[in-house]
């Protein structure tokens, strides 16, 4: 009888050890879990924010090929407005 009540206790204290650890493999999941979330907002965030940034470059190199094209015929006109005087000159 004693030696059944001492493998009794020495089982629920098994028992209790491997509840613990569960315990603690559980808590450690859940912090895993939560700075998981949290890591995934962030990208979330930063992903948001790159692709404001890339349209905006896209509609600056826009802005920019159209101020080169308003620049060439500027520079033509310019040309083409400076040449009749030059011939009158020589």
């Amino acid at each position: 009888m004693n030696q059944l009540q001492s493998e009794l206790r020495l089982a629920r204290s098994l028992l209790a050890e491997r509840d613990t650890e569960i315990q603690r493999v559980r808590t450690t999941n859940n912090q895993y879990v939560e700075e998981n979330e949290r890591l995934r907002a962030i990208l979330g965030e930063w992903s948001t924010r790159a692709a404001k940034l890339e349209r905006a470059l896209e509609v600056e190199r826009l802005a920019n090929l159209d101020l080169q094209k308003k620049i060439s015929i500027l520079a033509k006109q310019s040309h083409v407005s400076a040449e009749p005087t030059e011939q009158q000159g020589a």
